[in-house]
């Protein structure tokens, strides 16, 4: 190996005592390889296997975790035992090269655009049309909010046993938990909304669900995670700024969970810098960084495609998110182990090597954000 690249290489241990050997991860992205109910498909083994060894912590895209929760048609479930089966031959796929598998758990909340096109009727914070929607939401209930919070418990518990070593709540990409911490999205008035403290009091309810069940069922070594987008800034329109996320950051990290994955998309998104706020200008990551020291850890993700840009990441996080170089270029982390970082590509000659999903082409869009990925290689994708 390279001497340049042995930071890359660097065991980090974890909060709760477990070990990553390297500082590579997967990021979770949505494969569409599931069944449109959410069952793991065939194609979500041959899409994980072949990644099996593309990082020290591999992340499966967002597994919904309750009714009303379809967001992408053919993404993954864990809403019911009916899953089990599928999850517990996903999650032993993912561990059989020695990496970490992570299940990612999340709710889509208005989102879930499938959900409403089958039942007439999706969930969010507060009854409200979006122009960006053309369907209506529908506000929840007291009642119906804590159902929410124990739809995540219990996908964690299931998570658990289907052999999962542990699970990232997705706390971002506008999904529900996003949407309970949005002045945008959340207007309710009781517990659950209005001040900063009170529109945090749904992701804090979740980790704290999640934590419980992991204390009751998991080993000690069960990993817990919160990913979250730092800014909701449309324009002239600002559901949260960063100084916001810098708050339930915070919060969450007080939580003891064991990583804060920050969410950023885009050329270099792993070092965006901050548009509003008390620290508008400076690199997000580096700000988040510094808030955790000695508390937990930091995954960033965001056009890790090339060498330089992992090892430039580094200066700002602890663990490195793979997306678009995972899903082109799965060999990268073998490839810098072996030697070989002249092979390392993102311009894919055989696009069957990479195992993709028959229905990837649904989700190809992620690859083009970054500008990074060739096109030869996208358009080979969508084909």
């Amino acid at each position: 190996m390279n001497q340049q690249y042995e930071r890359l290489f660097q065991a980090v241990n974890l909060p709760n005592g477990s070990q990553l050997s390297s500082r590579f991860a997967m990021a979770p992205m949505v494969a569409a390889g599931s069944t449109y109910e959410g069952f793991v498909g065939d194609d979500d083994i041959k899409y994980f296997e072949r990644r099996s060894q593309t990082g020290a912590l591999l992340l499966t895209g967002a597994a919904n975790v309750g009714p009303f929760g379809n967001a992408f048609g053919y993404g993954l479930g864990i809403q019911s035992d009916e899953h089990m089966p599928g999850m517990k031959k996903l999650a032993s796929t993912m561990k059989a090269q020695g990496a970490k598998a992570m299940l990612q758990i999340f709710h889509p909340g208005r989102q879930a655009k499938y959900s409403y096109q089958d039942e007439e009727k999706v969930y969010g914070p507060s009854t409200k049309d979006f122009v960006f929607l053309d369907y209506p939401v529908t506000g929840m209930t007291n009642e119906e909010v804590y159902e929410f919070v124990q739809y995540f418990s219990d996908a964690t518990k299931r998570a658990i046993e289907a052999g999962f070593d542990g699970v990232e709540i997705h706390g971002a990409n506008h999904y529900l938990i996003q949407q309970f911490f949005s002045e945008l999205s959340n207007e309710r008035e009781d517990e659950w909304g209005g001040n900063r403290e009170k529109r945090a009091a749904f992701p804090l309810a979740v980790v704290k669900a999640v934590q419980e069940v992991a204390n009751e069922y998991a080993k000690d070594d069960f990993i817990i995670g919160y990913r979250i987008s730092p800014e909701e800034i449309h324009g002239e329109i600002v559901g949260y700024n960063f100084d916001d996320a810098l708050y339930l950051i915070d919060q969450v990290a007080e939580l003891g969970v064991d990583y804060i994955h920050v969410s950023q998309f885009g050329p270099n998104g792993f070092k965006n810098k901050a548009r509003l706020g008390e620290h508008k200008g400076e690199v997000i990551n580096e700000v988040v960084h510094e808030l955790l020291a000695d508390r937990t850890l930091l995954i960033g993700a965001g056009d890790l495609t090339s060498l330089d840009k992992l090892l430039e990441a580094l200066n700002y996080v602890d663990i490195l998110a793979m997306g678009s170089a995972a899903i082109v270029e799965p060999d990268l982390m073998q490839k810098l182990k072996a030697g070989e970082e002249d092979a390392v590509t993102l311009h894919v000659e055989d696009i069957s090597d990479l195992a993709l999903p028959e229905r990837f082409y649904m989700m190809v869009g992620s690859l083009k954000g970054n500008g990074s990925v060739p096109k030869e290689t996208i358009e080979q994708i969508e084909k």
